[in-house]
């Protein structure tokens, strides 16, 4: 049956798997493939009766259902609600419809054993996207690699892990109002380059040698006239996006492949300001 849809393909998924999917959404997008994801559908959806409307949607507004099983997506009432509008739709088809793909092993009513399916313990979001691209007969190079979004940790706490040689040197923590794209370059194995280049961060300081977070200075007492500031191992350095939002990072470690390592890696931790303050002490 040959159907006009709105969409290539609709991302179902479960809200605790949000932060894979949505590097998924973005790869997908940068590539040119019209995709229904909630957060890019908010003025849309707002007022609509969503039950009748994500029934429409998964029955018949895209060509593929992109499936994110886990045992979350198994839990929840409204994924519930998604999958049995594309089963719906999977059986008029005379090829596959629903595009398994798998978190965990959890069984999925109507989800037989034998379908094929992607496992993401094994693959990236990059590579999911590049596999979507290749089940709809596009090419995945038609679009400048360095042109596709930096990866992403959006939680407001926590811990990047990267080759700072990838993405132009660009990694990028929390989301939202609250979204930094970070920006490095090579110094050596024991320091690295931070810059304000990517267009979500304003500007770049230095904390003192020797602070723990507890004792940065207030962020209006740092110095943030420079573009770019180099880091050694456990020095805190203090960005401030273009929404007037402060984050420390702290650099616990860095390779570098000029000096024996296999790549460049980067691994830093991170504390985001959610209260507009400019003042680490209550940040742990």
């Amino acid at each position: 049956m040959t159907r006009n849809t709105d969409y290539d393909v609709a991302l179902s998924f479960a809200g605790e798997d949000r932060s894979y999917v949505e590097m998924v959404a973005e790869q997908l997008t940068a590539r040119g493939v019209s995709v229904f994801y909630d957060k890019y559908e908010q003025a849309d959806l707002w007022g609509k009766d969503l039950y009748v409307h994500l029934i429409e949607v998964y029955r018949t507004k895209a060509q593929y259902t992109l499936m994110f099983i886990s045992k979350d997506y198994k839990a929840k009432v409204w994924t519930n609600h998604e999958r049995r509008a594309a089963q719906s739709r999977a059986l008029e088809e005379s090829r596959e419809y629903i595009l398994p793909v798998r978190f965990d092993d959890t069984e999925i009513p109507g989800i037989l054993p034998t379908a094929g399916y992607i496992d993401l313990r094994q693959n990236s979001p990059v590579q999911l996207a590049i596999l979507v691209l290749q089940k709809l007969g596009r090419n995945p190079l038609a679009v400048k690699a360095h042109s596709v979004p930096s990866l992403k940790n959006p939680s407001l706490q926590g811990e990047a892990n990267f080759n700072y040689s990838s993405h132009n040197g660009r990694f990028r923590i929390g989301e939202g109002q609250f979204e930094f794209e970070t920006c490095w370059s090579k110094a050596s194995n024991t320091s690295i380059y931070c810059y304000t280049d990517s267009p979500s961060v304003r500007a770049v300081a230095l904390a003192p040698r020797g602070v723990s977070l507890e004792t940065i200075p207030p962020a209006e007492d740092l110095d943030f006239t420079s573009r770019a500031r180099c880091a050694d191992l456990g020095r805190f350095l203090v960005i401030q996006n273009q929404h007037g939002i402060y984050a420390a990072l702290q650099i616990i470690e860095i390779k570098d492949d000029t000096r024996g390592a296999e790549e460049d890696l980067l691994r830093f931790r991170y504390w985001i300001l959610t209260e507009g303050s400019s003042r680490f002490s209550g940040a742990v």
